[in-house]
């Protein structure tokens, strides 16, 4: 049986120490019935999902938050009726896994699941930032309205995945960008500006999924304190949050090993 997971697109927006990842899973039933496929995905612990929504055909459906009993029944009700539904949820076993229960797909359709999250960026023992995108977990799915459990299940950790990943990352700060590393091949990085402040990169083609992607930035006078403005979105209601200009202030000081050495305990503050 095949999966009906086809392609992963997945663009990485860097700003000094924090990172917007834009994920896009394509779907398309193969098979001869419809299919309801669940897919189950991790996502960084300290990740914020900010945007998920999904597209059939030319129908795009963009979600909104509600009260997980609530969300439930609604996605029971418009599957049974056959009508599209997409159920978003954190899965009830672990905090930074999400399952994606895609609705009824008719025979030969596709869909394009998009969800954005942001995350911060762990800092390493060489001072380099890490950024991880989790090899993917089990995509299954069940013959729509069968109950019959798991019809094909496929690890991540068996070989070749039968769907492709697409990954480009963008980097912007005000810092000078000195190189990007990976555990994965990457094609060159290019610089888009003389002073080395933005870059891209992308993942080279024919990744595997036998493992995490992992990049590692490293910015030069990576200890001076830097600032970053992001204007309010115009659109949003008068006097919320979203509407208000927004500073990121990133201050990752450095200490000498004599500070280091005689401090009886070390902490985060």
């Amino acid at each position: 049986d095949s999966v009906p997971l086809k392609s992963i697109s997945v663009e990485v927006r860097v700003q000094d120490h924090v990172s917007t990842v834009s994920s896009t899973l394509l779907y398309v039933n193969e098979e001869e019935r419809p299919l309801e496929a669940l897919f189950v995905f991790p996502l960084p612990a300290d990740a914020a999902v900010c945007h998920f929504s999904a597209k059939i055909g030319e129908q795009e459906i963009v979600a909104e938050v509600q009260d997980r009993e609530t969300a439930r029944d609604q996605y029971d009700d418009a599957v049974s009726s056959g009508q599209q539904a997409f159920l978003l949820e954190e899965s009830a076993e672990s905090p930074d896994v999400f399952r994606l229960s895609v609705g009824c797909l008719s025979p030969g359709q596709n869909a394009a699941v998009t969800i954005i999250y942001v995350t911060e960026l762990d800092v390493q023992a060489d001072h380099s930032l890490r950024f991880c995108l989790p090899a993917v977990l089990n995509p299954r799915y069940t013959p729509a309205g069968s109950g019959a459990g798991i019809v094909s299940e496929i690890s991540s950790g068996c070989g070749a995945a039968p769907y492709t990943l697409t990954l480009s990352v963008h980097v912007s700060s005000p810092k000078p960008i000195s190189k990007l590393e990976s555990n994965c091949t990457l094609d060159p990085l290019v610089f888009l500006r003389s002073d080395h402040t933005q870059a891209t990169v992308n993942l080279s083609p024919g990744h595997m999924f036998d493992k995490d992607v992992e990049l590692f930035l490293y910015y030069q006078d990576t200890h001076q304190p830097s600032a970053i403005v992001e204007a309010g979105v115009a659109t949003a209601p008068s006097g919320s949050l979203m509407r208000n200009p927004v500073v990121m202030i990133s201050l990752y000081p450095e200490f000498t090993e004599e500070v280091l050495s005689s401090l009886a305990t070390q902490g985060e503050f």
